[in-house]
């Protein structure tokens, strides 16, 4: 029972703490689109055990973005969009999961740190083209439309890379920690 509680505890923390940051993230980003985000929902997907759970990572961490960003979208079909693309890294996540030899789980991760802006740039261009945009609802409106997109995309990947980067940095550390404290404190028992 004491252990159920201390892990519901720490899911919590690691809830907030995810949504905290990729708020703050988006928020402060330096530069548009390099934000947490989609490292957050990664991590969301590798760390808890429920995918609902999960899933409300990036959900939380959008719609308090919107509230302090709007307008954030000009069109349903976009947010849907939007909010749909930043799911998706949850299932990259439950991916990850998998104990695999190095070399596999190496791929995976790297897979994990591109896929996330592609399927973004991807999915919302798409819907921007189709529901929002004036480009002409051609191919060529639509080549457009993505080619107006790369630097966004660019900066997406970036920031999707550095945040995984650091917080897989940062869980590896956590872990470190905590398997070389753990001796002491049964010895202290």
């Amino acid at each position: 029972m004491h252990e159920n509680r201390r892990q519901n505890l720490q899911d919590v923390l690691v809830f907030a703490l995810l949504v905290a940051i990729g708020v703050t993230g988006r928020w402060g980003q330096p530069v548009w689109e390099f934000t947490p985000i989609a490292a957050a929902t990664i991590f969301a997907g590798y760390h808890f055990s429920r995918a609902l759970i999960a899933a409300l990572v990036p959900l939380a961490i959008l719609a308090i973005g919107d509230v302090f960003l709007l307008p954030a979208h000009d069109s349903v079909p976009v947010i849907v969009a939007t909010y749909g693309a930043m799911t998706i890294p949850v299932w990259l996540g439950r991916w990850l999961r998998r104990r695999e030899i190095s070399v596999v789980a190496t791929w995976r991760w790297a897979v994990c740190g591109f896929a996330p802006a592609t399927i973004f740039w991807l999915t919302t261009n798409f819907a921007v083209w189709a529901f929002q945009s004036d480009y002409e609802k051609t191919l060529a409106g639509l080549t457009q439309c993505y080619w107006a997109a790369v630097p966004f995309y660019r900066w997406m990947l970036a920031g999707d890379i550095f945040y995984l980067s650091v917080l897989v940095a940062c869980w590896s550390l956590a872990g470190a920690w905590q398997r070389n404290a753990q001796p002491v404190a049964e010895r202290i028992k």
